[in-house]
């Protein structure tokens, strides 16, 4: 009896073991909040304030599963599914994809980086991670440029972090067979063109400073459109001099159509660390308009929140959209506000993380 009882404890112990080489996370964060805006756009083409509870204030509601093997030698198994909802509908969003925010696997090493295939998120989401202060809260830079939103359908992604110089350079490298499968064609057997996108971001940290340099390029997702192209380029500074990141950004935006259009987008931000319970963040976005029909509005944003446990905080967002005669740019996007209107939008919400 004994001896079997040592036999099971020491079973279990070798079971144990195993099962730690391996792990599967359930995550996730629900946001809602009450939200007012003005001069929203009417059917009769007046414009009108309207409140409303809205999901995702601060951070878009999710919840995902991490899952990790070890496979020794420095090397692991990796995955990530990940589903965005609306917390005050029940509904999907993503396009009504299952997990529309992330879905991948690959392989991770400590000494070479990791590559995945899935649905993953794009060096232009990443971009916005990194200089985007306000980001992911909805009124962020992804109001001027939904891009810095996005993922790719199909893609293959190649992700490292090395030591050089003194610093660490980080590089990015998506390349998507077709990003968008379910607004789009796919990938297109004999045409490799459409729905292709390649994205790269590189980065150096070197102590406080950072820099980042970005390249995305997208060809039309449809045959029709097989030979459009829309490119964006950027380059982001930051400096971190605790308690107060300071950032500088610049993205540029072109497409090669029927008719070639190009835009800019400029913007300065700070992430303010004002108690280990409170932040404030805050950016100013200018759109140079060179032919989209945009115009050249400008955009403040600023974000606080105060955190009530490890797991729940309370947040306030503030911003507002100055348009000029030719622009209509509101907080939910371009032609959602009356043109020329100076539209304020105030959001008070709750955030909770597990």
């Amino acid at each position: 009896m004994k001896k079997t009882l040592i036999a099971i404890a020491a079973a279990s112990l070798v079971s144990t073991a195993a099962m730690a080489q391996s792990s599967v996370t359930l995550y996730g964060i629900v946001d809602a909040g009450v939200q007012w805006t003005n001069h929203n756009l009417t059917s009769k083409g007046g414009g009108a304030s309207t409140f409303a509870v809205e999901s995702g204030g601060a951070s878009t509601s999710r919840w995902g599963l991490l899952i990790r093997e070890d496979l020794g030698g420095g090397m692991a198994a990796v995955a990530n599914l990940e589903n965005g909802f609306d917390a005050t509908k029940g509904t999907i969003n993503n396009g009504g994809r299952l997990f529309g925010r992330s879905a991948y696997v690959g392989l991770k090493s400590k000494t070479y980086g990791q590559l995945t295939f899935g649905r993953i998120k794009t060096a232009v989401y990443e971009f916005g991670v990194l200089y985007d202060a306000v980001g992911p809260a909805t009124w962020s830079a992804s109001v001027l440029d939904s891009a810095i939103v996005g993922r790719a359908d199909n893609a293959v992604n190649y992700e490292g972090s090395f030591k050089i110089g003194g610093g660490k350079l980080g590089i990015k490298n998506l390349y998507s067979f077709g990003y968008d499968t379910v607004a789009g064609a796919g990938p297109v057997a004999g045409d490799y063109k459409i729905g292709k996108e390649e994205s790269l971001m590189l980065t150096y940290d070197y102590g406080a400073a950072n820099i980042g340099l970005l390249y995305d390029a997208q060809n039309g997702n449809t045959v029709a459109a097989r030979n459009n192209r829309v490119s964006r380029y950027g380059v982001g500074l930051s400096y971190d001099f605790k308690p107060i990141q300071l950032i500088a950004a610049y993205r540029l935006y072109t497409q090669r159509a029927a008719v070639n259009t190009s835009e800019a987008l400029y913007w300065l931000a700070a992430r303010y660390l004002v108690t280990p319970f409170a932040n404030v963040d805050a950016a100013v976005y200018y759109v140079d308009d060179r032919n989209t029909g945009h115009g050249k509005p400008v955009m403040v944003s600023i974000t606080g929140s105060y955190l009530l446990s490890k797991q729940t905080d309370i947040y306030l967002n503030v911003a507002m959209v100055a348009n000029k005669s030719n622009s209509s740019l509101g907080l939910a996007g371009y032609n959602t506000a009356t043109e020329g209107a100076l539209q304020t939008g105030v959001m008070m919400g709750v955030r909770h993380r597990f």
